[in-house]
């Protein structure tokens, strides 16, 4: 091919697709969603619904916030709250995390990572009364020496 007709093809190219343009546009929004059959934009409509949502949703935040502020105040009034509290957050998900420093566990009622489960299980059953607390290492038992054996006055 030599260089002429390609600059022609070229050219003759950039013309029609600069006339398609248009057309192809229409089509594309329209099978993604954006336009209606009247040629209507839709996504002007879905943006202004989005933001009422939005405000909605911050509405009901602040109201949430100032309830839990009320009733914390309310609470410390009576002095119903006398657990203290540790407020974390985690790094990857930026999850605030409130932990209880009596019970160690959070909101969520888990326990932090560095917390070991098995412990705090042991603790519990403890509590219940179910498992009794071992004392001290008992060493070695001397398995020959029975109730009726007189073994202090032989040493």
């Amino acid at each position: 091919m030599t260089a002429r007709s390609k600059s022609r093809r070229d050219k003759n190219n950039r013309i029609r697709r600069a006339k398609n343009k248009q057309k192809e546009l229409k089509k594309l929004k329209k099978t993604l969603g954006m336009i209606d059959e009247d040629g209507m934009e839709i996504m002007e409509k879905v943006k202004e619904i989005t933001e009422q949502q939005k405000k909605k949703e911050e509405e009901e935040k602040i109201k949430n916030e100032a309830m839990e502020d009320i009733i914390r105040e309310e609470t410390k009034e009576q002095g119903a709250e006398t657990e203290e509290y540790i407020e974390l957050e985690h790094q990857e998900s930026k999850v605030k995390h409130r932990y209880n420093t009596k019970t160690k566990r959070d909101q969520f009622g888990q326990y932090p990572v560095w917390y070991n489960a098995k412990k705090e299980r042991k603790k519990q059953l403890l509590k219940e009364g179910k498992i009794k607390k071992k004392r001290g290492r008992p060493g070695r038992k001397m398995h020959f020496i029975d109730q009726t054996c007189n073994w202090r006055n032989i040493v």
